[in-house]
């Protein structure tokens, strides 16, 4: 083991490898970065909200600091909102304005690819490399829906660490690494879901307390995970808003039923996705068949993705460095034996120096050649730029009625929102509200009643929205534009 900062990095003698030689983790990151980058515009921008985290994270720049109010939308403006994932935002806007969408894909295919090499070079501690490669293989499948340019790609890394550390704790007996409390410093800036991971903490410090082998170490334990936990609750406020930042994920799972009208924080969509159903049920079948006595903590993690679909990363990611020392203890003949031939373990980690450079050097021209002649760009249907012109073109002022989609260009276009991706700004009953006018699932005259009540003059929804059916009747409203991807609405004064 080639590091003792409680992560355990499995790292292969280096004395006669040749300098060139490659390693699994390289090979599979390189993969994923590769194959990231050479679908970038129908994978990673494919999401709306990566368009408002760059203007956020450019606002901060501009300004020096960081925002306390709303300022997007017109409904809402003014009210309290905090911009809790400050440091990624602040890197997406960094990487878009040196190289543009480019940059912001390279960024976010860069830490996908670290994240799975992070992911197979910590298995490969516990079990044979084959294993080890399945299990990523495994993660990369459950993960990619999720693969989108936004703070939680960033966040992975040191989500991945954070865990990693914990397992290695409690299999070692002792309290975790304080050197694991910069992951958590790095984690509560990065993303919201930091809050997850001192959860985490707390669930590993219990597992430790009751798998202590008598009152003697159960005491040290208990100390010794105590002065952990509350090193990690202080390290976790340590943010441009303090305590705030966790507050902020209260707020979102009290959104109550209205959370399940986002698509991501629905139920996962197997017909859409089979490949994740796939895996479950392979996966069970062979827990079952092995007699694989799993931790709880793994049955958890599939509950919170059959609950959320935008869980499956967790699962993915945390399942397999829980399970891993658990084979090993249960099957030790699944073990690494490095000193065993065969091509999987002559690509033990880590990769020589040269092949390492010589690896990097070509992805980066690689990354480079798309970035300048690749124009990359978000996907028209989160990016309807037609409307955008047509809007400027007739110089259309006032408070739009937005589809949900298009609240993060508009907001990277300047134009003030009546909703956007910020759910914990606007609050459960405003968007159930939303959602029923814009599919007019409201009482007769609800529709009408809310484009008065906050004083609507032109409206931007998909093309498909019922609520343009309505509006093609409405007396004092006419269709001024419609294209693909969205239909603009205006009121006649």
């Amino acid at each position: 083991m080639a590091l003792s900062s409680g992560l355990s990095l499995p790292s292969h003698s280096s004395a006669g490898r040749s300098t060139w030689t490659l390693s699994w983790p390289l090979l599979f990151g390189l993969l994923v970065f590769l194959s990231l980058m050479n679908g970038a515009s129908s994978t990673l921008l494919n999401d709306p909200d990566s368009q408002w985290h760059i203007t956020v994270g450019n606002w901060i720049l501009a300004h020096r600091a960081v925002p306390d109010v709303d300022t997007y939308s017109f409904t809402f403006t003014g009210q309290p909102w905090i911009a809790k994932e400050w440091l990624s935002q602040v890197l997406l806007a960094g990487a878009y304005d040196i190289a543009g969408w480019g940059g912001v894909v390279a960024l976010a295919a860069l830490a996908f690819a670290a994240t799975f090499a992070l992911l197979l070079r910590l298995l490969l501690g516990d079990i044979k490399p084959i294993l080890a490669m399945m299990f990523t293989g495994v993660a990369i499948v459950l993960t990619a829906p999720h693969m989108l340019a936004r703070p939680h790609a960033l966040a992975m890394p040191f989500m991945v660490l954070w865990v990693a550390g914990m397992v290695r704790a409690v299999e070692e007996r002792r309290a975790p690494n304080p050197w694991l409390l910069v992951c958590m410093l790095l984690w509560a800036n990065l993303h919201g879901g930091f809050t997850f991971g001192l959860l985490i903490a707390g669930a590993f410090g219990l597992e430790a307390l009751f798998t202590a082998r008598d009152g003697g170490e159960r005491k040290a334990l208990f100390f010794g995970w105590l002065k952990f936990g509350v090193a990690t609750c202080l390290v976790a406020c340590i943010t441009p808003y303090g305590p705030e930042s966790i507050l902020v994920t209260l707020r979102i799972f009290n959104l109550g039923d209205s959370l399940k009208l986002i698509s991501e924080w629905r139920s996962p969509d197997f017909q859409n996705q089979p490949g994740q159903e796939l895996v479950l049920l392979v996966a069970l079948y062979l827990a079952l068949s092995r007699g694989l006595k799993l931790p709880l903590f793994v049955l958890g993690l599939t509950h919170m993705f059959l609950r959320y679909a935008r869980n499956a990363e967790l699962l993915a990611l945390l399942a397999p460095l829980v399970i891993a020392p658990v084979l090993a203890r249960q099957w030790p003949g699944v073990r690494p034996d490095w000193e065993a031939g065969g091509i999987f373990n002559r690509l033990a980690p880590p990769a020589g120096h040269r092949a390492l450079a010589l690896s990097l050097a070509l992805t980066a021209t690689f990354a480079a050649g798309l970035v300048r002649f690749g124009n990359i760009a978000p996907p028209n249907d989160t990016a309807p730029n037609g409307a955008l012109a047509y809007v400027r073109e007739a110089n259309l002022k006032g408070n739009v009625f937005n589809h949900y989609g298009f609240g993060g260009f508009l907001i990277s276009a300047g134009v003030p929102t009546f909703v956007d991706g910020r759910a914990e700004l606007f609050g459960g009953e405003f968007i159930k509200d939303y959602v029923d006018a814009a599919n007019l699932r409201g009482k007769d005259g609800s529709f009408e009643a809310l484009l008065e009540r906050w004083h609507i003059d032109w409206t931007m929804l998909n093309k498909d929205a019922p609520a343009n059916k309505l509006l093609t009747r409405l007396p004092g409203w006419r269709q001024a534009y419609t294209d693909d991807q969205a239909t603009i609405f205006v009121r006649d004064r």
